[in-house]
């Protein structure tokens, strides 16, 4: 397996976000990686998201492609980790189950609670997202690989957030 490049590191994301990160870092990564992947990439699309991965790989990211990393794409994935985080550091796969991970000096929230949270926090994701969506419509015709890219462009659309609850009963967005 080729070695994944990560747009966020983890001193960024407890500098900037509201997880606590000690935890075990494999995890965040984990986290990170996929908030990178499914919300990140879907946004840039494919051409510019592979041109910053090789920008980054090579050491040679510099422009309107530094600013778009620096103030929009870190923002937008420290938001997204912190959605993902409240389901992923609660909830632990092991060999014969799944269940709730707890620790001695805190209570867990309840279900509404948690709700409530996770709706805070996907809403922040979502107004980072909506800001560099903007930010990329309007520079645009400086960023070639944002226009060019191969797949249906409806990322590019600015959509509505959505509120519903969605601890248990809407994995799939997780």
């Amino acid at each position: 397996m080729a070695d994944k490049v990560y747009f966020l590191d983890i001193d960024d994301w407890e500098q900037y976000g509201f997880t606590n990160t000690n935890i075990d870092v494999k995890k965040l990564r984990v986290i990170s990686y996929r908030a990178q992947f499914t919300h990140i990439r879907s946004v840039l699309g494919t051409t510019l998201y592979d041109k910053i991965v090789s920008d980054i790989t090579a050491g040679t990211i510099t422009g309107l492609y530094k600013t778009l990393m620096d103030d929009y794409v870190v923002d937008t994935l420290v938001a997204w980790c912190d959605y993902k985080a409240t389901f992923h550091t609660t909830n632990q796969i092991m060999n014969k189950t799944t269940g709730k991970n707890s620790d001695e000096h805190i209570d867990a929230n309840d279900l509404d609670s948690n709700n409530a949270l996770r709706n805070t926090l996907r809403s922040d994701a979502k107004q980072f997202e909506s800001d560099m969506i903007g930010w990329l419509q309007d520079n645009r015709d400086d960023l070639p690989e944002y226009c060019d890219t191969p797949e249906d462009q409806s990322h590019q659309t600015i959509r509505p957030a959505k509120n519903e609850n969605d601890y248990f009963g809407n994995i799939g967005v997780i």
